[in-house]
């Protein structure tokens, strides 16, 4: 009761609080960070072998990328209750602000309750969930695939039994594939074999995904295969912005696998960004990309995908209702 009480009267303070404590840590990106400066070196160095088309290409792609993941959002909060795309992008922009200082951006499922329906917040969070399941599957099991290509150019590891490979590579696709149809009973099964005790916080929320048929789970991984393929064209660009002419198997390993590996990164955004880029330094090495290139390109991808919509979702932030949540 203290507790709602004191954000009834104070929900306009916290919420400044909140966007002061995002515009801080994103100042501090922008004017100290490994990424700002790697920015500044490659323009400074008066860089002919920069490619301006493949930039713009990579920031117009930014709004389709988001636009995809509230459409996605619409669609899989479609079996509780029908929303518009703008009130699901508005939620989607409110969860990448709120998410951006969290770890593992859990931050995003409180952005996203804050604009919808404060009688919903159990389909709100089930919503974001499967959404968030549906798209790390795609950077894993593309991860895997291209995997070979990945494992050689940066540690020069090879296989000369190739069908082993690739019988070990499909058993792990088919089985996460099959996991994600099967959630349900994956949460059922954890609750008997660790105890409801340990897992009570998330098993709920698994099981009431019992609501959404294989039909609405096949569009869900649809969109998010969309987006990845819309994320991947964003790095590639990127790097051809930059003048890497590795060959494309070179590429696509090596993002793929940045891809795969910051999944299970449970970091800020605000922070992963130079986890990124120490993990970008050390894979692109292997072909050859110097330093600040790869600090470069995660830099500038974080920007265009994450601080603008960052920049919009603050607003909606603030236009949002607090004291709804504590009636």
């Amino acid at each position: 009761m203290i507790v709602s009480n004191f954000i009834s009267r104070f929900s306009t303070t916290i919420k400044i609080l909140c966007l002061v404590g995002i515009a801080y840590l994103l100042y501090s990106q922008f004017t100290s960070g490994k990424g700002i400066m790697a920015i500044q070196s490659l323009f400074q160095g008066s860089n002919n072998s920069l490619k301006p088309a493949f930039l713009l290409i990579t920031i117009f792609l930014m709004p389709i990328n988001w636009w995809l993941e509230a459409f996605k959002f619409k669609k899989l909060m479609s079996p509780h209750l029908n929303i518009s795309t703008r009130h699901a992008t508005a939620t989607v922009l409110a969860g990448i602000a709120a998410g951006i200082v969290t770890p593992g951006r859990v931050g995003e499922y409180a952005g996203r309750l804050l604009t919808s329906d404060s009688d919903r917040k159990t389909e709100v969070i089930s919503a974001t969930l499967l959404g968030s399941i549906a798209q790390n599957l795609c950077n894993i099991v593309v991860g895997l695939l291209f995997s070979y290509f990945f494992l050689k150019s940066t540690i020069d590891v090879t296989y000369d039994n190739t069908f082993t490979f690739v019988t070990l590579v499909t058993i792990q696709v088919v089985l996460l594939v099959s996991i994600y149809y099967h959630l349900p009973q994956v949460a059922h099964f954890m609750e008997r074999f660790l105890g409801n005790r340990y897992i009570h916080s998330i098993s709920p929320k698994l099981k009431a995904l019992d609501l959404y048929k294989n039909s609405l789970l096949n569009v869900v991984l649809g969109i998010s295969a969309v987006r990845y393929l819309i994320y991947f064209l964003q790095y590639l660009c990127i790097m051809k912005f930059l003048g890497v002419e590795s060959s494309f198997t070179d590429l696509a390993g090596n993002i793929s696998g940045i891809y795969m590996i910051q999944t299970g990164i449970p970091l800020p955004a605000f922070l992963s960004v130079m986890a990124r880029g120490e993990l970008a330094v050390l894979v692109w090495a292997g072909i050859g990309v110097d330093s600040i290139t790869a600090l470069g390109a995660t830099f500038s991808l974080w920007c265009i995908n994450l601080v603008i919509p960052t920049l919009v979702g603050m607003a909606i932030i603030l236009a949002s209702d607090l004291k709804k949540y504590v009636k």
